[in-house]
């Protein structure tokens, strides 16, 4: 018997090679060391970038107010010329050149005409312009190049979209504030011919008074949104840094990416790019994670796309506006540089180190993992219930000959657990095999009796509709009478219709049922529809709208017939007397579709889905006939055609069903 040997002696040989462990663990020092200096490192750029950023966004954004802030005191002091247009509009050229950042400057007058001086946004001529709609022009946006003399030139875009002042956002805006204000983001309404204005800005506005107090207009200092892009791209180029501009509400105002902060479309359907939605990865994942600490400041490592990126964001306040939200992301290769020597000299002694040990596991796993693979392969026949198969053969380590002692054990425990819980299975599965003979012939007599009590219960109710017409024609002269024999006939309908219902949705959730789908005439199932359910109406009208261009569809009729009648009835049902119910018949290209509404009181919008459901009813159903089938053996009647059945809420009251059969698709069974 070879000489055993225990496993904990075996590991503790293996363990007097201390060396990996402590290059591991130098090696990790050192790594902290270096990430703890250039996370610092970092946070001095992100400080400085930051700080740089936040000067020139709150000098930008400093313009426009000084600007109308200038504005509004010459008009104080009678040196706004605003009696004189085109003057005026050359004070604003002269202010836009001395601020190139702005797009407008402008005045909106008491009576909506409007002047301004501008730099477009977009296209490739940037030339300054000069912008007017005046009454006289039935306030027609016109725009303008500027000659050397910084007069009127040449008119480039003539739009007729009666521009009026005092609509605008910010003309409103003045107004409502009643003094100096910033104003949100909106579309310019400028259409001119070349697209230059195709923008969204923002900006200040204030009301003009002149030297005695009459307010003259109100004043404005304009930033395109885009333009404010290309100042936070300058200023992020600076530093390899992403920057950005939101509201207090998340939505970008402007970032230094490619992606764009606005949407426009022809049908003016416009928004802004909230920052967690960017398409941006950054810019999300920034934009997530200030949604979800809701902190004014923030300084964040976040890992995007396998990058650390060092987000840092602060709120800023612009005088007589809104809270903006700042923010610059520096990624790891503005601040990491530092941190390769290190990595590269721990790497390299770390791999060094591992080769060693990975040569002396060879030797562990050789000695080690052969006896357990043996035990492992036993183990596996023991698990496919191969109670016989011989045990491994003895190992020196001792440790795992006790283990395949105990496994030995474990396995004869196994085997007798696993026999009786066969037996018990066996047991159970004959239990479960006796429950369902019993509901399969609990479902069966369910069956014959509804069939049964149908054909005894027909017989009578037709004698009983017999008579009730008997009565009704002798008693036509006596309306009293006659309204309680129609009561009878429309009872005796009702019932024979559910009785229908039964039987239908019975044969429907048989095993063997098969829809007998043919060629169906719709206007002919239409009038036999109307003719069966002509003895259920309340003294209500019925009118009928069946499209010209209606023919055929492929379907099960008498299923068919049954689903419309259902949907009728119940409309009659829920009508009130005298009012009228609607039948429309119509087909598009792939479906023909029949519309029944009613004037009843309505299907609440949280009932509209469960009044499908089998014996399910609604509210507005108490206190009337019915069971809760006729709705759901609609919908599995659509359903086995391939269609749909719907409902919505007219107005001022009632409801509209819709039953949509396909034209041409095969049923299902």
């Amino acid at each position: 018997m070879p000489r055993q040997i225990a496993l904990r002696t075996f590991l503790i040989s293996a363990l007097l090679v201390v060396l990996l462990p402590v290059v591991i663990a130098s090696g990790w020092y050192f790594y902290r060391s270096a990430l703890n200096v250039t996370e610092q490192f970092a946070q001095q750029i992100a400080d400085e970038v930051s700080g740089r950023v936040r000067e020139k966004v709150v000098a930008f954004f400093d313009i426009p107010l000084r600007v109308v802030t200038f504005n509004v005191e010459q008009a104080k002091a009678g040196y706004l010329n605003y009696a004189e247009p085109d003057e005026l509009m050359r004070q604003f050229l002269l202010q836009i050149r001395q601020q190139p950042q702005l797009t407008f400057v402008s005045m909106g007058m008491p009576d909506g005409q409007y002047y301004a001086g501008s730099r477009p946004p977009f296209g490739i001529d940037k030339d300054l312009r000069m912008l007017r709609a005046r009454i006289v022009d039935n306030r027609a946006m016109e725009v303008f190049r500027v000659n050397e003399a910084n007069t009127r030139g040449e008119r480039i875009s003539h739009s007729d979209i009666h521009f009026d002042a005092r609509i605008r956002p910010w003309y409103k805006s003045a107004m409502w504030n009643g003094g100096m204000a910033w104003y949100a983001p909106y579309r310019y309404m400028i259409d001119d011919v070349q697209g230059a204005y195709l923008a969204m800005g923002m900006g200040v506005s204030a009301p003009v008074f002149s030297q005695n107090g009459t307010m003259v207009g109100v004043a404005t200092a304009d930033v395109a949104l885009s333009q404010v892009s290309d100042f936070l791209k300058r200023v992020a180029s600076e530093s390899g840094s992403i920057a950005f501009l939101a509201d207090s509400g998340g939505e970008l105002l402007a970032t230094s990416t490619a992606e764009p902060s606005f949407h426009l479309d022809a049908s003016r359907n416009d928004y802004r790019v909230k920052t967690a939605e960017s398409s941006n990865p950054i810019l999300r994942a920034v934009g997530e994670r200030i949604r979800g600490t809701a902190a004014a400041v923030g300084n964040h490592f976040i890992t995007v796309n396998g990058t650390r990126q060092l987000a840092r964001w602060w709120t800023y306040q612009l005088p007589n506006g809104p809270e903006l939200t700042m923010g610059v992301v520096l990624p790891e290769s503005q601040f990491n540089t530092p941190l390769h020597g290190v990595l590269r000299n721990v790497v390299s002694l770390t791999l060094a180190v591992l080769l060693a040990s990975v040569l002396f596991a060879f030797f562990v796993t050789d000695r080690v993992v052969q006896p357990l693979a043996s035990l492992s392969a036993w183990a596996a026949r023991l698990t496919q219930g191969d109670w016989n198969a011989a045990a491994p053969k003895s190992s020196p380590i001792r440790e795992l000959t006790g283990l395949s002692g105990a496994m030995g054990v474990m396995a004869g425990h196994l085997k007798q657990h696993a026999e009786s819980l066969e037996h018990e299975v066996a047991q159970r599965t004959r239990e479960l095999e006796d429950a369902m003979t019993v509901i399969e012939q609990a479902l069966t007599d369910e069956r014959q009796f509804i069939a049964m009590l149908s054909h005894e219960v027909r017989s009578p109710l037709a004698v009983i509709d017999t008579a009730a017409q008997l009565l009704s024609f002798r008693l036509k002269d006596d309306p009293a009478q006659l309204a309680v024999a129609e009561r009878i006939r429309r009872g005796s309908t009702r019932l024979s219709n559910f009785f229908d219902n039964c039987l239908t949705q019975d044969r429907i959730d048989s095993q063997n049922f098969v829809v007998q789908a043919a060629p169906i005439d719709i206007g002919r199932m239409v009038s036999w529809v109307l003719e069966s359910c002509a003895q259920l109406s309340n003294s209500q009208r019925i009118d009928v709208d069946v499209s010209a261009d209606v023919s055929t569809l492929h379907g099960d009729e008498v299923l068919l017939r049954i689903a419309l009648t259902n949907l009728i009835s119940n409309a009659f049902k829920y009508s009130p007397e005298g009012t009228t119910v609607e039948l429309h018949v119509w087909c598009d290209d792939d479906d023909c579709h029949f519309a029944v509404d009613d004037g009843g009181v309505g299907i609440p919008d949280e009932e509209r889905a469960l009044i499908f459901h089998k014996y399910r009813r609604g509210r507005a159903a108490e206190g009337k006939p019915g069971a809760g089938l006729g709705l759901a053996l609609v919908e599995r009647i659509a359903t086995l055609h391939g269609g749909s059945v719907r409902v919505s809420r007219r107005e001022p009251a009632g409801s509209r069903f819709v039953l949509s059969i396909p034209l041409h698709s095969p049923p299902t069974a």
